[in-house]
């Protein structure tokens, strides 16, 4: 399905006019429509403003997708229903081998494949093709930061005291946890819970605070190693570390 198809089956589903997505986009109807029919290519900042627009990730609109998340949301959503991938191909009619493609990230579903799998799954369409993907999404933080340090769904969650099931839904965007429970997934992978609720905003504005001379210390590569090296430490080792490099300063002309 290309660009143009795209927007226009995603307008209609959301139950948008032509007019009334022009209106919010600040562009005549006519280079919206010239969009739909493939005769323009948007920019990239129109494509990103016809996707929040729409509240559907930009990725998907282009064709780049994460085929894993969507995946994972599909599988997620079907074991919760206590459905097989048989039960689903049945009730969907699709067929078993495509619906384990999806399932793998080996395949990407297209619109109409969505509304199936919407429709058996009892869900909106909106669970597949919500932003929930976004970097500076916590679901996109939490996935990242756990893959990232070898830890399963079950894994994660049995080290920090809650169900699988709550896990997975905090990472697909289904829902946001209560603080107490995001204190204790933070605690298991070794970080704060800022790290997965500061928005890009509040990283730009933070680094606007630093004066030059912490940039530069910042944008040197052997800090940033050392920095690296270091970020999942906690206190008391942190300032074990310290001391020892202050020895070694003291006494490197030993060496």
């Amino acid at each position: 399905m290309s660009l143009g198809q795209k927007i226009r089956d995603f307008r209609k589903e959301r139950g948008i006019t032509l007019t009334e997505l022009a209106g919010q986009l600040k562009i005549s109807p006519s280079y919206l429509s010239a969009v739909e029919r493939e005769i323009r290519k948007p920019s990239i900042p129109m494509l990103k403003r016809i996707s929040e627009a729409l509240n559907v990730s930009v990725s998907y609109l282009v064709g780049d997708t994460d085929d894993t998340v969507t995946g994972e949301k599909l599988r997620f959503m079907r074991e919760s229903r206590g459905l097989s991938l048989q039960d689903l191909a049945e009730i969907s009619e699709l067929p078993v081998s495509l619906l384990e493609k999806f399932e793998n990230g080996q395949a990407t579903p297209d619109l109409e494949d969505l509304k199936k799998l919407s429709e058996a799954l009892n869900v909106t369409l909106r669970y597949f093709l919500d932003q929930t993907d976004r970097p500076d999404s916590l679901g996109y933080r939490l996935r990242k930061l756990r893959q990232k340090q070898g830890l399963t769904v079950a894994a994660l969650a049995e080290k920090a005291g809650v169900s699988p099931g709550l896990l997975s839904q905090i990472e697909n965007g289904q829902t946001t946890p209560l603080l107490d429970t995001l204190e204790k997934i933070a605690r298991v992978l070794n970080t704060s819970v800022s790290y997965f609720l500061m928005k890009q905003e509040d990283v730009e504005d933070l680094l606007a605070t630093l004066n030059s001379d912490i940039l530069e210390t910042l944008g040197d590569p052997n800090v940033q190693a050392v920095l690296r090296a270091v970020r999942d430490f906690n206190a008391s080792e942190i300032k074990y570390i310290l001391n020892f490099i202050q020895f070694f300063k003291q006494n490197r002309h030993l060496l």
